[in-house]
């Protein structure tokens, strides 16, 4: 062999032997299969932030939210006004009038009348964020570029929640501004000081925010869309309905532990209810930790 073709040799076999590509001589794995490589954190919340708007179902989906939320707040709003008005000769009075039995803060919940749906919304939004790309078989891509896996759906529940809670507060708002001027005529108008108004305002959208988290670890659990949400609303409607049915005590403290009657403590802690505010907040923020966190253990222990 010439000496121009033993110096070819190592030269051409010195990348794998080092075991920066694929492994050495002994078949010592390369960095790109090592528990913890990949992109950093960052890079990896960018790239679902452009995965997440660049999907047509997210803008559908949030679209539909707006549309729930804002009107069902002003269909709400013009028909306890127009209750009012009939049954008080236009006067002050009514479920949320001044003179009304109930105080005012029955009327004072008119913004958020379409949050039960809204969050199903988002919950399924969630659900199809993970489970749309098992479906596709996309989400085989997206693990062998993070070998971790935990950081995707980490990145995942963090772009959820900020979409879901910026969402539902827009829609507060909105809600709040859209049935000022129907109420007015009915002398039920209200200040957004009032009482409940900024919790119901602000803080729902930590509500919505941990459901649509939860749809996402139901994703990661069941991978498939359409059964996480059956899950996800027998979690948020059927099991509530289910044990208010039953008054004994020990029923009444399940109940206090599912997320929707938590969500009617948190935001009125004078209601009558097991836990207290801080207590329910818990409960709100423990079931997206616990589903994700399931989903996440599952997906590290399976193939993808």
């Amino acid at each position: 062999m010439s000496a121009a073709g033993e110096a070819h040799v190592p030269a051409h076999r010195a990348p794998v032997a080092d075991g920066r590509t694929g492994g050495g001589p002994a078949g010592r794995p390369g960095a790109a299969s090592r528990p913890g490589a990949g992109p950093s954190f960052g890079r990896v919340l960018s790239a679902e932030i452009i995965k997440f708007f660049g999907l047509r179902s997210t803008w559908v989906l949030l679209l539909v939210t707006v549309v729930l939320m804002v009107g069902f707040a002003a269909l709400s709003a013009w028909g306890i006004a127009s209750f009012t008005r009939d049954n008080t000769g236009g006067g002050p009075g009514g479920p949320g009038g001044p003179g009304g039995a109930g105080g005012t803060d029955f009327v004072h919940t008119v913004p958020s009348s379409g949050l039960s749906l809204a969050i199903l919304v988002l919950g399924s939004m969630g659900a199809m964020f993970v489970s749309g790309e098992f479906g596709n078989r996309s989400i085989t891509a997206t693990m062998t570029a993070v070998p971790a896996r935990w950081p995707v759906f980490v990145a995942k529940a963090i772009v959820l929640t900020v979409v879901s809670w910026v969402t539902i507060t827009v829609c507060e708002l909105l809600g709040y501004v859209v049935t000022q001027p129907l109420l007015r005529p009915a002398n039920l108008d209200f200040a957004f000081d009032a009482r409940l108004v900024p919790q119901i305002v602000f803080l729902s959208g930590l509500y919505a925010a941990a459901v649509a988290v939860m749809g996402l670890g139901l994703g990661a659990l069941i991978r498939n869309t359409a059964a996480a949400i059956v899950v996800l609303v027998a979690i948020l409607l059927v099991f509530p309905i289910l044990v208010a049915i039953f008054r004994q005590d020990w029923v009444q403290w399940v109940a206090a532990f599912l997320p929707s009657t938590a969500h009617t403590q948190a935001l009125d802690p004078t209601a009558s209810g097991k836990l207290d505010a801080a207590g329910s907040w818990a409960v709100i923020a423990a079931w997206p930790v616990a589903l994700l966190g399931a989903g996440i253990a599952l997906v590290q222990s399976r193939d993808v």
